[in-house]
């Protein structure tokens, strides 16, 4: 069995600090988070906890030097540390700004309370999980915990091997020519030139920033499931996904902040894929790993371009790229190109946007009701992203930035824009 392995070059981003050359995800915290009304059991949660890393080995996974690199090895036992901490909404906003030590355990957890109200978070180091399963994930704590509270011993198989990294499972997927093609394009600087427009940086906000406590923002907009209807209804009569629909409205937003006032820009979204539903068969989203990857659709977006236009032209964009396998196509050789020391390009998107899909309510106890759910994670430069989901039956459109390199006031003008768009949706419409 597999108690340790290599970090792989995909993970490797991850857990070895690249500074400025690479990306910014070096020790990057992924927060799952549950609001409720209702008081928990400390004991109870860390018994919750302790059924988690029993389950996921990558949880119970330290960082390790091998003869050839960094290793994840597996430990006998891990104790996820659990703090009580006073506040809910001003405690989150500072929590969602630290970096655990993830020496101790690569899973962290918080209780917040205000009176009735709890609100429990889960923080994983990115390197072994992404921002799809760390849904299921507080799901299975969910069951553990109301399982525990109702009386019950609940029982779960330990597992002790370690699950192959996402690129190790890609390798020799796709034909050695097709990605060496790609790694001389990006030895050549193919599409080097291509530079989209996105919100100013330089300067912005700077007299005025917050501090290192709030430099992450998190700023939700939640949906009526009326609203919510109405705009995967707007979807389907356009002929895209909620996820281009949205993808239009963001990027539209976007335009109407930059210069010239007038015509069109070229701009690039990043969207998130993830690879699991990549592999046959495929791998379920319950499996604590990191799986997902990067795909940038680019296309010109002007002011008054016809109501479905850009939607329809990034879904036909999507489904070509998704078609062709790019996202692994891309993966692979990005990884090749820098084992052979090529350097390669860190990707310039406009903004960033996850579709996380559809997601059902965490099975919390009969005692307890939900109030709302939901995840982030962010890195110091990282560009603006919207996180897209359906939570418990209503839309979530969460837009989430580093506030010490765009403006509060910037932002504020996206989601005002992205809040009207998507709230017309639901809007009765008069009829004469």
């Amino acid at each position: 069995m597999t108690h340790q392995r290599p970090i792989s070059p995909f993970e490797s981003v991850y857990f070895v600090d690249l500074g400025a050359a690479g990306l910014p995800l070096y020790d990057m915290a992924v927060f799952v988070d549950c609001l409720v009304r209702g008081r928990l059991d400390p004991a109870l949660l860390r018994r919750a906890l302790g059924l988690l890393t029993e389950r996921h080995p990558m949880l119970r996974s330290e960082v390790a030097d091998g003869d050839t690199g960094l290793l994840l090895r597996v430990r006998d036992r891990v104790e996820p540390p659990l703090t009580v901490l006073d506040g809910i909404e001003d405690t989150y906003a500072e929590l969602i700004n630290t970096r655990p030590d993830w020496t101790e355990s690569l899973l962290h957890a918080w209780l917040l309370t205000d009176g009735e109200r709890s609100q429990v978070v889960l923080g994983v180091h990115h390197g072994v999980i992404d921002g799809r399963s760390v849904f299921p994930l507080l799901d299975e704590f969910w069951r553990y915990y109301s399982a525990l509270a109702a009386g019950a011993s609940p029982s779960v198989e330990r597992r002790e091997a370690l699950p192959e990294a996402i690129d190790t499972r890609l390798a020799g997927t796709l034909p050695d020519a097709e990605i060496d093609a790609l790694v001389d394009a990006i030895a050549q600087g193919a599409g080097a030139d291509v530079k989209p427009a996105a919100l100013p940086t330089e300067g912005v906000g700077r007299p005025d920033r917050p501090d290192a406590a709030r430099r992450f923002v998190v700023d939700r907009l939640e949906f009526s499931e009326e609203t919510t209807d109405a705009v995967a209804a707007a979807a389907r009569s356009r002929g895209v996904s909620v996820n281009s629909l949205v993808t239009e409205l963001l990027l539209t937003a976007v335009r109407a902040q930059l210069a010239p006032e007038h015509g069109p820009l070229t701009m690039t979204c990043g969207h998130a894929v993830d690879l699991r539903t990549r592999l046959t068969p495929e791998l379920p989203r319950a499996t604590t790993l990191n799986c997902v990857t990067g795909l940038q659709t680019t296309l010109t977006v002007g002011h008054d371009d016809p109501p479905g236009a850009v939607g329809r032209e990034v879904a036909g964009q999507m489904t070509g790229a998704l078609a062709r396998r790019d996202p692994e196509r891309s993966l692979l050789a990005a990884l090749r190109a820098g084992a052979r020391g090529i350097p390669v390009p860190v990707p310039v998107v406009s903004y960033g946007i996850s579709n996380l899909g559809r997601i059902p309510a965490p099975p919390v106890p009969q005692d307890v009701r939900l109030l709302r759910f939901g995840a982030t994670g962010n890195a110091p430069g990282m560009p603006p992203k919207i996180l897209v989901a359906g939570l418990g039956g209503r839309l979530l459109v969460q837009n989430e930035y580093d506030a010490w390199t765009y403006a509060p006031e910037q932002m504020r003008r996206v989601r005002e824009a992205l809040r009207g768009s998507l709230s017309a949706f639901g809007e009765p419409r008069l009829t004469s």
